[in-house]
């Protein structure tokens, strides 16, 4: 009998530590029932736990005895029977109907949970196993009523406070479900906020994981759509094909004639021609190729299946209404059905052009389930196969052009002649051989690169065989298995556009498009008015035109008055006056689950089956909450910002295009001048200076080599171009204007901001003068107009230049680049809190001796006040807004620490968003946007936060500052700066430049506000942790 334990003995322990190890790794929640395991586990998991005695498995087993209770309840309670024992029983396959019994599950259940760090209590089931439980399954609909009825009227909670988000939730599920108090009991559980960050992640699009979360998503998905809301020689016939969002025919390779009826007339076409047929795709087409005749398939008939590789877009195969199972020789697939059907990975179908035919993107080894035929099964052959598991660079119709780092995949039986097989890969002359051994119930994978593809060539057709089993290396060698493909070798998978290749050999640049060369090597022009670039490759006496796949992000503005359209960088700024008011916008992206935000309205996964979507002018009317982000948002919830709007009076002076070689800049001066002088400054260098006359009096300076200045006298407009490769870089560029007197001024924009313009580059050397002169240049505002091309271009030296000069966390080493002030008294911008959100982690006195014009000296302040008795609480739902109730009440607070103090941060406040240039945070505009994207959230205790802004009233956006500096300064004392960053980032979609910079900006506007409350909670973190 010992023999025969061992081996149980060794799987509870492993299933046992793969249970710990899940519910404690990435992705884990707090919900141990809810724990991320495979299928294979949880069978085992299963079986282990009913093959024991439940005091056995307790007594040794912590985290699989803890789940063995609540596994059975998250999934059947409230279904058949709310009892909460019969279902345990059922599960572990033991009896508790007698009080004893009872009793002792409960204990064992509450020493093992508090063993395992679960805050469990009390004796009865709700408290017992309803608070570490989760919501169950049951409970979804209910919860998710709660919450998207909190966040219609309450906004979304601020998951970068985890108190803030954890108090909505709770007072979502208070107020909504008064009654349901194992749901209630469960969200009060959820300390971390779990519950709340899981509903961001389904409202922002992210992917659920696991059968728990997918439910609970859909629960929130229906809960929406009950309140009206969403979250947009012979001759064969052809062969149908699939091409990104359309079906097609390509016809076989003849030279005789052929045609098919698309409607009432015959349409001709040639051999190897491919067609994409308009919608509504009819189920047959007449086909014809001289006295033949024939209706030939095509859509997919009602209650019938259409299985395409993905990667080629090759039809493979048509399953009829009783078929179950359809074997795939692909990794990634296409189905098409005339029913409604889901499939694991993709949930339901959509509809696909044809709003009567349904599309879904799957995977090989799915089922597929159907309301009206039988459930559809694609797994990898049994039978001898072979295919491929590359990265398609581009497609010219049913062919694909695959990266060289991918994989052949075989399925061959080794039972029969045996494990070892010969690859062998032809290509015209060339041939290639690899013995390879084949693995029982095992796909075998052959890597490209050990048939030396991984070295650099042009791309070309390539023949792949297995040789049948005893044959030598020959070119003549019968082959059991063959497929062909087009590999570029040498050329890896690349995680954006295709880029820096070198150029090859059969290239044809009459037949491509959209790209660019240089020296030889070629890349895919982000530049280009092309939607999809085109890769001419000769093949013999024939030139293949393959689409390259897009791999990132487009945006052309499409400007109608001007009949043309124009790129948008990345990040960009769309100015939209009355002039192009009618202008519309056209994004290409190839991330099919993505959604897109247009000024804060979602599309959702609007790329499915197609890769360009026009953005039309009622869809650019601005948005009431001042939303100006056409932004991407991608499966796993993050939002990037592709492009932000404004709205102009008119066309704009300025006019401004960069490419890797000039700048180019073009404005039209709103005051009377002569000439222009051009100042460039280095990091520590000497500045230039160069003059250009526009009259005939002469110049100060010569001009500057590099710089070029031309004026048009009838427009008054200067356009200037800057030679990059022939100026120092990185530097700033001053423009000033010369009079009628000989006097030079700043040249000025509309918001009267001096005009300056970055030349990127990276220092040679990063120390603390070279980052000391990159904040001196980024703390001056920026011209509007321009799209925040100065950050743009020094971004990447400052943030280089800090990471390597404070890589020691000090704020000494640092110091200088705190106290940077601007000539003209006003307060700097340079970024400090994307860059390093660790230095104001710091103690206070690090802040000593900083210039008052720095906007940051007060924080020294903070060392001066003293801890309030009894001390703040940081563990309470809502720190804030308890806090605040208690100003009103205590007498004997400590100097600074009083409603006064708070009184007087709003009035400094308001004094310097009305009379300073950090009115730039409250206006219309760029940075204006920024504040209210980062300041949008929910705030429990809004209303007593603004008791303290005197005349404060109709304007809610002090407040709102004042209490996202409160909650930087809550994750400062508490050690969680840059997590509050992120969390930032990932909400909102913001740069962390941006986001960094506006924050900032924020924080040197109300430094009082962070002053209180960083010493506050100071000393909160102080009493709990024993540091400030």
């Amino acid at each position: 009998m010992t023999g025969q334990k061992i081996p149980q003995t060794n799987a509870l322990a492993e299933t046992e530590a793969a249970f710990h190890a899940a519910w404690t790794g990435k992705s884990s929640t707090p919900f141990i029932a809810d724990i991320q395991i495979s299928k294979v586990l949880l069978d085992k998991a299963i079986l282990l736990v009913r093959s024991h005695r439940h005091r056995t498995i307790f007594n040794r087993y912590p985290t699989l005895s803890i789940w063995s209770v609540l596994y059975p309840l998250s999934r059947s309670y409230g279904g058949a029977t709310k009892d909460v024992y019969l279902h345990i029983s059922q599960f572990v396959g033991e009896s508790y109907d007698d009080v004893s019994s009872r009793d002792t599950l409960k204990y064992l259940f509450r020493t093992t949970a508090r063993s395992l760090g679960l805050p469990v209590s009390g004796n009865d089931p709700t408290s017992l196993f309803f608070a570490p439980l989760g919501p169950a399954r049951a409970q979804h609909g209910d919860l998710a009523r709660a919450f998207v009825s909190a966040a219609l009227q309450l906004g979304p909670p601020a998951i970068e406070d985890t108190s803030a988000a954890r108090a909505w939730q709770r007072r979502a599920v208070v107020e909504r479900c008064p009654t349901l108090t194992r749901l209630r009991e469960t969200i009060f559980f959820d300390t971390s906020a779990h519950c709340a960050r899981q509903f961001e992640a389904w409202r922002q699009g992210v992917t659920a994981q696991g059968e728990a979360e997918a439910d609970l998503f859909a629960a929130y998905d229906r809960a929406a759509a009950l309140l009206g809301r969403g979250r947009t020689d012979l001759v064969g016939p052809p062969r149908t094909f699939w091409f990104g969002d359309h079906l097609g025919l390509e016809a076989d390779r003849s030279r005789h004639p052929q045609s098919i009826r698309l409607g009432a007339f015959p349409t001709r076409i040639s051999g190897g021609q491919r067609i994409r047929v308009p919608t509504p795709w009819p189920e047959k087409i007449a086909w014809q190729a001289g006295t033949i005749r024939q209706d030939v398939a095509f859509a997919p008939a009602r209650r019938e299946a259409i299985v395409f590789d993905a990667d080629t877009g090759a039809c493979i195969g048509r399953a009829e209404p009783d078929q179950d199972t359809m074997e795939v020789a692909a990794e990634r697939l296409v189905v098409l059905s005339g029913s409604n059907f889901s499939s694991p990975s993709f949930d339901e179908a959509i509809a696909s052009r044809d709003p009567d035919v349904m599309v879904a993107w799957v995977t090989s080894g799915e089922v597929l389930t159907f309301e009206d035929r039988a459930d559809l099964s694609l797994p990898t052959p049994d039978e001898d196969a072979i295919w491929f598991d590359c990265t398609v660079l581009g497609r010219d119709g049913a062919r694909a052009l695959y990266a060289s780092d991918g994989d052949l995949v075989l399925q061959i039986n080794p039972e029969i002649g045996g494990p070892s097989r010969i690859v062998r890969a032809r290509s015209g002359d060339d041939v290639r051989y690899l013995s390879i051994e084949i693995k029982k119930k095992e796909h075998a994978r052959v890597n490209l690169s050990l048939l030396g593809f991984s070295q650099a060539g042009s791309p070309r057709e390539v023949i792949f065989d297995v040789l049948a089993p005893g044959a030598a290396g020959d070119p003549q060698a019968r082959a059991d298995l063959s497929t062909r493909a087009w590999i570029w070798p040498g050329v890896v998978s690349p995680e954006g556009d295709l880029a820096d290749v070198p150029k090859p050999e059969n290239y044809e640049s009459a037949r491509s498009a959209g790209l660019r060369l240089d020296k030889g090597r070629m890349s895919v022009d982000p530049r280009s008015d092309v939607e999809v670039p085109i890769l001419g490759l000769r093949s013999g006496d024939h030139v293949h035109e393959f689409h390259l796949s897009a791999r990132s992000e487009k945006l052309w503005h499409c400007r109608i008055q001007l009949e043309d359209r124009v790129f948008v960088p990345r990040g960009g700024t769309i100015f939209l006056g009355l002039d192009n008011r009618h202008d519309t916008l056209i994004l290409r992206s190839p991330d099919r689950d993505a959604s897109l935000f247009v000024l804060g309205r979602q599309k959702r996964r609007p790329f499915i089956q197609r890769q360009s979507l026009e953005i039309g002018a009622s869809e650019l009317e601005p948005a009431e909450d001042g939303d100006d982000r056409i932004a991407i948002q991608r499966a796993d919830g993050r939002m990037e910002i592709l492009a932000r709007l404004r709205r102009t009076d008119g066309s704009g002076p300025i006019t401004f295009q960069e490419d890797e070689g000039h700048i180019l800049f073009s404005v039209v001066p709103q005051r009377p001048f002569d000439g222009l002088r051009v100042r460039i400054e280095t990091l520590t260098g000497p500045s230039m200076e160069g003059d250009y006359s526009f009259s005939h009096d002469p110049s100060e300076h010569l001009p500057l080599n590099g710089v070029e200045a031309t004026f048009d006298a009838e427009s008054r407009r200067i356009d200037i171009d800057f030679d990059r490769e022939h100026l120092p870089a990185p530097a700033r560029v001053l423009l000033q204007l010369r009079d009628q007197s000989g006097g030079h001024v700043p040249l000025l924009d509309d918001h009267n901001v001096p005009i300056s313009i970055g030349l990127p580059g990276m220092p040679e050397t990063f120390d603390l003068a070279v980052l000391t002169s990159l904040a001196k240049f980024l703390s001056d505002p920026e011209p509007e107009a321009l799209s925040g091309q100065l950050s743009s271009a020094f971004t990447p030296a400052y943030h280089a230049a800090f990471a390597s000069t404070g890589s020691s966390r000090m704020v000494g080493s640092v110091k200088p680049v705190l106290d940077v002030v601007r000539a003209d008294g006003e307060t700097p911008r340079h970024d400090v809190i994307g860059v390093a959100p660790w230095i104001f982690e710091a103690q206070p006195t690090a802040f000593l001796d900083l210039a008052d014009s720095s906007g940051l000296a007060p924080i020294a302040q903070v060392q001066a006040i003293g801890c309030p008795d009894p001390h703040p609480n940081l563990k309470g739902d809502t720190p804030l807004g308890d806090w605040l109730i208690r100003i009103g009440a205590d007498t004997g607070l400590p100097e600074g620490l009083g409603p006064e103090s708070l009184q007087r941060a709003f009035r400094l406040l308001r004094l310097r968003l009305r009379d300073s240039d950090l009115h730039d945070l409250i206006r219309d505009g760029a940075i204006g946007s920024t504040v209210k994207l980062i300041c949008g959230p929910h705030i429990e205790g809004l209303d007593q936060i603004r008791s303290f802004d005197s005349n404060g009233g109709g304007d809610p956006i002090p407040a709102r500052m004042g209490v996202q500096i409160e909650r930087y300064a809550r994750a400062c004392a508490e050690g969680r700066a840059e997590a509050f960053v992120d969390d930032i980032i990932f909400r909102t979609g913001l740069s962390r430049a941006d986001v960094g910079r506006t924050l900032t900006m924020m924080l040197r506007a109300g430094i009082e506000f962070f002053v209180y409350f960083r010493a506050l909670w100071g000393h909160a973190n102080q009493h709990q942790t024993g540091s400030i």
